[in-house]
């Protein structure tokens, strides 16, 4: 049965103006408490967002359920809250309000056990598409067209993982934190103190920091929960996985929790045990088919090249919220790893409409574009927007230039060499950018800049094969025998290294038997 709970948001806004500032420019301090069932909810994430502005504003409650978050966002705005446990919460602002007053706002949630998603408000009825029957080693990965393909979609898995799993710390309050740390000195056996600093430090992202006070706050009371979940999370990010693992199975022992079962999931991949991973992330989205459990599952499949498996999940999740933009991301990872190039990049594609600002879509919708056979749909026109935005960043240059140089259109040669050029200024260390500015001095007949740039190219990143490569041919076509034989060695050697380094990487990787719905199923090792 749904058990329905009531989150009360308590917020006020002051709005201060800064000195020397125009007087359309404000500084808003919106604050708030978050409770559920009357009580404080402690490590609630807050997220201030506008449509078409820059990254969201955010903080975390501390442990009285309060926050205070500074945002210089004016117009209508979206305030989420987001717990692990809970059905997410939004509301609507115009900032500044008209008022000083405090808002109080009530918003609906549910339960940890409710099983309903938690912007959908379904039920997990959708059973997978899939098996995940074993593990094999990966020894010899296949994968959709040339091996570029192959190491694009491999990049694209680690970084759907990594990048969108990736929760930011909370801004360093010294104040606040020489008031926690003076409360455990006055008093050493309070539990209060104790779980308030080790909270603060986990917050902060200092896992090890963490660890004494929430040990000794669980020693004191084994039974809180929250601090008991907090503790575990602190043993996971500080690389204590046995220790988070066992601490997790008691915890699951007394109440069978998703939070509880996608964090082991977490820790289960870290003790290279991919299985039993997969199976904790999708029976946390059995138990609530939340945003974030789905796209642990999603991730968990694709990192292990369950790729049809992990696009049916990142569909179903698309579709259960289809205002992710990380949802959309791994569907589109997924995808691309499949074959279906296009369709990945067009949803990649809506992702970056989602949120314009956040550069990580762009980034994947640059890598798919350099590896694609061909040019790629929307993909242009998308990391167009990017460097306009982010015109400041080498990459966003980089890869519009590579879109470019993809379109075979002559007329964007200047306008790619601009880009290129942008790119290593940005970033004196950019190899690939180097490289590419060498091809196009080559295609100009400008023979000594291309020299110079894929010798720029090879002095940026040791281990990258591809200028040698170019340099012997410039070398062959200046008669130069003896260097042209030297670099073709170094080529030779370095891209039987690169191919031995990635054949190394693909045997760490355990990769999942998937037997698809009326599929036989193959034997697994």
């Amino acid at each position: 049965m749904i058990c329905a709970v009531t989150f009360v948001a308590v917020l006020s806004l002051a709005t201060t103006r800064a000195v020397a500032v125009p007087q359309t420019s404000l500084s808003q301090d919106v604050t708030g408490i978050v409770l559920y069932g009357g009580n404080p909810v402690s490590g609630a994430r807050i997220l201030i967002t506008q449509s078409g502005s820059s990254k969201p504003d955010e903080v975390v409650t501390d442990a009285e359920g309060k926050f205070s978050l500074v945002t210089a966002k004016i117009g209508d705005c979206l305030l989420r809250v987001h717990k692990d446990g809970y059905r997410d919460s939004e509301l609507s602002l115009k900032l500044p309000l008209r008022t000083q007053a405090p808002v109080r706002v009530s918003l609906s949630g549910a339960s940890a056990d409710a099983g309903t998603d938690s912007q959908a408000g379904m039920q997990f009825s959708d059973k997978p598409d899939f098996t995940v029957a074993g593990i094999t080693d990966w020894t010899a990965a296949g994968g959709h067209g040339s091996d570029l393909n192959l190491r694009a979609s491999e990049s694209l898995a680690k970084d759907t993982r990594s990048v969108f799993s990736t929760i930011p710390s909370t801004k360093p309050d010294v104040r606040q934190e020489r008031e926690l740390r003076n409360a455990v000195l006055k008093d050493p056996a309070s539990f209060q103190a104790n779980r308030a600093i080790g909270e603060f430090c986990l917050r902060q992202r200092q896992f090890a920091d963490a660890i004494p006070p929430l040990e000794k706050a669980h020693q004191l009371n084994a039974a809180d929960f929250e601090n008991s979940y907090q503790l575990a999370q602190a043993y996971d990010g500080a690389g204590r996985y046995a220790d988070a693992k066992l601490l997790l199975s008691q915890l699951l022992a007394q109440n069978d929790r998703p939070e509880l079962h996608r964090l082991l999931g977490d820790v289960e991949e870290q003790l290279n045990n991919p299985l039993a991973s997969e199976r904790e992330y999708e029976r946390a989205v059995q138990l609530q088919p939340s945003e974030d459990n789905y796209f642990a599952w999603g991730s968990e499949l694709l990192v292990h090249r369950g790729v049809e498996a992990a696009a049916d999940v990142f569909a179903k999740g698309a579709k259960a919220f289809p205002h992710s933009e990380r949802m959309l991301a791994g569907l589109g990872a997924a995808l691309y790893a499949h074959g279906s190039y296009e369709d990945g990049a067009q949803r990649v594609c809506d992702a970056s409409d989602l949120n314009p600002s956040n550069p990580q879509p762009y980034l994947f919708l640059g890598k798919m574009e350099q590896a694609s056979p061909r040019p790629l749909p929307c993909v242009a026109e998308k990391l167009a927007r990017f460097v306009h935005t982010h015109s400041d960043n080498a990459s966003a240059n980089y890869y519009y230039a590579i879109a470019l140089l993809n379109s075979d259109e002559k007329s964007h040669l200047n306008e790619a060499a601009t880009l290129l050029q942008n790119a290593v200024r940005l970033d004196p260390k950019f190899a690939q950018a180097y490289l590419q500015l060498g091809v196009l001095q080559t295609k100009r007949g400008d023979w000594q800049s291309a020299r110079e740039c894929y010798e720029k190219a090879a002095a940026s990143d040791p281990n990258f094969p591809d200028p040698h490569f170019r340099l012997a041919q410039l070398y062959k076509r200046s008669g130069d025998r003896q260097r042209m034989s030297q670099e073709l060695q170094t080529f030779e050697r370095l891209k039987q290294s690169d191919a031995a380094s990635v054949e190394q990487r693909r045997r760490e990787i355990r990769q999942f038997v998937v037997v698809m719905k009326d599929a036989p199923a193959p034997p697994a090792n």
